[in-house]
């Protein structure tokens, strides 16, 4: 990684992780595995719906163990089930929380929540193009819709996630072995996008478990976009360009001016430094 320093360590306490067994879970759990000093002094209790490698506790075997802060990874992404359901997830993530004795619950959305974007912030407008990112909206309005006028427990906070390297449909594409067919704009680019890494996403998850105010939303990714043809060259992916139809999106990019302050750190990855990780945790044991 570049300019990434250690997380300040912070006194010994739990993390339970719900969706551990997802793609996402598992690029984090190798990440981890391979690099603890990103969760410094944190013990990490990984929870499924059903026992796997790795899984500590089991959904339906009984109360959550006892926890200072929940990690929600779970949610319904396109074509894999009702989208209503992120909201039934979320409030899920709470009560599990709330039971667990967690203060502090981390929920993660989605870049698809902008649209088209340059340099989207946490507080800017919302455009999304899909059924998907509308999902998200809704999610997310649902967690901080209390008007009661009191101080909610345990409080949430949500990691507005890019496209996470190893998790999206081009590193699908990538691992097929054929070569990829690239949209190719009029300023003679490939689509543009903001992409997290494991190991950023650790540095946002760190921050935000020891932040003394709990920011309601944060941006997670590297701070540098990326071209998608960049990564396609520093993984030797052969690629070919067709002119992008109308419904392509050129640019979704996120600030991190938010995340750079949470973290204290530019979080800047190169994209040959994006491929080095996600083979580097793709050969790692969860």
């Amino acid at each position: 990684m570049t300019d990434l320093g250690a997380v300040p360590s912070s006194s010994s306490k739990t993390l339970l992780v719900l969706g551990s067994t997802g793609k996402l879970g598992r690029l984090l759990r190798a990440c981890l595995a391979t690099s603890p000093e990103l969760l410094a002094d944190w013990q990490v209790v990984w929870g499924g719906r059903k026992a796997d490698t790795g899984v500590d506790w089991v959904y339906s075997e009984g109360p959550p163990p006892k926890a200072d802060a929940v990690l929600a990874l779970w949610g319904v992404v396109p074509g894999k089930g009702d989208l209503a359901d992120n909201i039934t997830l979320a409030h899920r993530a709470v009560e599990i929380a709330q039971v667990s004795g967690a203060a502090r619950v981390l929920h993660c959305s989605s870049s698809a929540v902008y649209g088209p974007a340059r340099e989207a912030t946490e507080g800017g407008a919302l455009a999304p193009v899909n059924a998907y990112g509308v999902a998200k909206i809704e999610m997310e309005q649902s967690l901080f819709s209390d008007d009661s006028g009191q101080s909610p427990e345990p409080k949430s906070a949500v990691l507005r996630l890019a496209n996470v390297v190893g998790a999206d449909s081009l590193f699908r594409a990538i691992q097929s072995g054929l070569p990829v067919t690239l949209d190719a704009f009029d300023i003679g680019q490939s689509p543009i996008r903001s992409y997290a890494t494991a190991t950023v996403i650790w540095y946002a998850v760190a921050g935000l478990l020891t932040a003394n105010a709990l920011p309601g939303i944060v941006n997670v990714a590297a701070s540098n976009p990326v071209a998608m043809h960049e990564l396609l060259e520093a993984a030797e992916c052969p690629f070919v360009w067709r002119p992008a139809p109308e419904t392509a999106v050129a640019e979704v990019s996120m600030s991190m001016a938010r995340l750079r302050r949470l973290t204290g750190q530019t979080l800047v990855v190169p994209p040959q430094e994006m491929i080095a990780e996600w083979r580097r945790l793709t050969e790692a044991p969860a």
